[in-house]
């Protein structure tokens, strides 16, 4: 099934994308036809040059011409008309190095005395074709076209010769190989032009990907990591921890008051509320130190290398007092918004449910004993142990 033919079982929208996409890819493999007729009709000017300087009888030269445009003109239909977009190869690659292989090796028969110079083009031929191909598709073709090089040395009956027996023929001679090595060039630079396009789109895939990543990751509104993202992370430093990796602390904050910010204010402002609560802890928090919306006006910290309260405390502390000294009277008159938030250690044995039970009965402590304060774990339990 072609593309255009595809695409009109396709969703409203997407047909006339996937044609521009089919026209572009199709006027792509002209351009590269294009070239071809270009070099059959350099090649031709030269055999003619070449009969005339007595070196072959010029009806080569006709015949190349005849075969070369014939070879240009049945392909052209192929690919415009889009019949080849039914092959895996659209380009019809194996088929355009069969046809001006053989049409080399067909002068080359008929005209031995030149022989050797359209050998060269074979060359050029499958340096040109071989950036389409694979090994599977190259190795057939390249045996075929072996065998019709034996076939023809064989044949011919005359050695397959470069023209040099008189000045005149020994400069085309020359020309006709430094043209067909500055045309081989050509051809790597395009190979190489090719590939450094590819570099740069799978460079480009990466970033997008990463930034997709990125954000199936964050949290909609407020721009920090999402529930799960953070959870991950907390998760494989638990998992390090374990097996002796660097001290943590998590902590769990929460807003105080919130649901009366949004009752007295409305939920916009509840929305930026916690907006810039994310914009101040980005401000306030270290670098290794990672933050994401747990759920509602709840958030998760990980403090990254806290090896005991004292540090931990100052991470969360820090972050208090920048929540409290906040302008936000900017969001709405007479609002004032502090945290509270409780800590917990990892110890290289609890799991990730006892680690935030541990931070949640830290930070309930932390509200009952007044809000806008900083309740270690250790904290907690001394202040519901029995007297």
């Amino acid at each position: 099934m072609t593309i255009e033919a595809a695409a009109q079982h396709l969703p409203p929208g997407q047909p006339e994308e996937m044609q521009a996409r089919a026209r572009r890819r199709r006027g792509e493999r002209l351009r590269m036809l294009g070239l071809v007729f270009v070099s059959y009709l350099f090649d031709s000017g030269m055999l003619g040059m070449l009969g005339l300087a007595g070196a072959m009888d010029p009806l080569a030269a006709g015949y190349y011409a005849l075969g070369g445009a014939a070879a240009c003109l049945g392909f052209y239909l192929a690919l415009r008309g889009g019949w080849s977009e039914r092959f895996q190869d659209p380009y019809l690659t194996s088929a355009q190095i069969v046809t001006a292989s053989t049409l080399q090796l067909v002068v080359a028969w008929l005209a031995p005395q030149v022989g050797a110079l359209l050998l060269c083009i074979i060359f050029l031929v499958f340096s040109f074709s071989a950036l389409r191909l694979t090994l599977r598709q190259l190795v057939p073709v390249w045996a075929a076209v072996s065998l019709g090089i034996v076939a023809v040395v064989l044949l011919s009956g005359k050695p397959l010769a470069l023209p040099a027996a008189t000045p005149w023929q020994a400069v085309l001679s020359g020309l006709w190989v430094s043209f067909t090595v500055g045309r081989c060039a050509f051809v790597g630079l395009y190979g190489a032009s090719v590939r450094e396009l590819l570099g740069s789109r799978n460079r480009e895939l990466a970033a997008a990907q990463g930034r997709l990543q990125d954000l199936a990751s964050r949290d909609e509104l407020t721009g920090a990591l999402n529930r799960r993202a953070i959870m991950g992370i907390v998760s494989e430093h638990l998992e390090r921890r374990r097996q002796g990796g660097p001290a943590f602390a998590v902590a769990l904050l929460d807003l105080d008051h919130f649901k009366q910010v949004n009752d007295r204010h409305g939920h916009l402002v509840g929305d930026e509320v916690l907006r810039r609560f994310v914009i101040t802890a980005a401000r306030s928090l270290r670098g290794g130190d990672r933050m994401g919306r747990y759920g509602g006006e709840e958030f998760l910290l990980l403090i990254d290398g806290a090896i005991d309260a004292e540090a931990a405390r100052a991470v969360a502390e820090r972050l208090r007092q920048a929540t409290e000294s906040q302008a936000w009277g900017e969001v709405a008159a007479g609002l004032q918004v502090t945290m509270s938030a409780g800590l917990a250690f990892a110890d290289g044995a609890s799991g990730l449910e006892q680690l935030l039970q541990r931070a949640d009965e830290a930070l309930y402590a932390a509200k009952s004993g007044g809000r806008n304060r900083v309740c270690t774990a250790a904290e907690a339990r001394q202040v519901t142990a029995p007297a």
